[in-house]
């Protein structure tokens, strides 16, 4: 794993929403990073949705493909919304 310097700037994790609306939710350095801030972004809305007596959210996949930007999208299972990074897959 990668280590970055300090002066080396991270990447970020985005979260696109089922409007097609994007935005960050953390800046990341590895895969590993990627897939932790993933599973804290679901964790806090299911959260949310225990607070307001609905339904959870259960990730029952992780499907990722290169989009034309080169950044990266990330499928969890819900069709319609999508998290999305810049950090180079290797």
């Amino acid at each position: 794993m990668k280590v970055l310097m300090e002066s080396e700037e991270k990447m970020t994790l985005w979260f696109k929403n089922k409007f097609g609306e994007e935005r960050e939710i953390a800046k990341v350095n590895t895969w590993e990073d990627v897939y932790r801030e993933i599973d804290n972004f679901i964790e806090e809305c299911n959260k949310r949705n225990r607070i307001a007596g609905k339904k959870e959210f259960v990730v029952y996949y992780f499907r990722t493909w290169q989009r034309d930007d080169s950044r990266y999208c990330i499928d969890v299972g819900s069709h319609t919304e999508f998290f999305i990074t810049d950090v180079p897959y290797k």
